[in-house]
């Protein structure tokens, strides 16, 4: 398993994270556009992207969601109260609950609960053989 931050901090988040077969995205909260660009500095294909995961709805992690997830037919993974504050296109959207898991691309993803000034906010564990956490805008640990 491989990670990557392809951006951190107010002016965008977007995590990659891959392993041998496909990756994932939590938050795309940079254009479409850098995201394509930050990977291609990766030498990844957008394609190998098989989910976004978004941590919550501020435009510092949403910002390139909908356009990346559309023009690639990637689903997106969002709680309910996030995806009601963001404008994510329904036909990709898929609702998760915090507590959930969600198995993609070889890798099983756990959304959990943190502290933060949002709607419902989550982290996400990814488990493929290791486990990486990725937890931005902590209220508190």
């Amino acid at each position: 398993m491989k990670f990557s931050a392809l951006a951190s901090g107010s002016s965008g988040n977007c995590f990659y994270i891959e392993n041998k077969n496909s990756g994932i995205l939590i938050d795309a909260g940079i254009s479409s556009k850098q995201i394509i660009e930050r990977l291609g500095l990766l030498n990844t294909n957008p394609e190998r992207i098989k989910g976004i995961f978004i941590t919550h709805e501020h435009s510092d992690h949403t910002r390139g969601a909908d356009v990346f997830a559309r023009r690639f037919n990637i689903p997106v993974f969002a709680t309910h109260k996030t995806a009601e504050k963001c404008f994510l296109a329904e036909e990709n959207l898929n609702i998760i609950k915090n507590n959930e898991a969600v198995n993609i691309a070889g890798m099983r993803i756990e959304a959990f609960s943190k502290s933060h000034k949002a709607e419902d906010p989550v982290s996400y564990n990814i488990i493929n053989g290791r486990k990486i956490s990725i937890m931005t805008d902590m209220g508190y640990a």
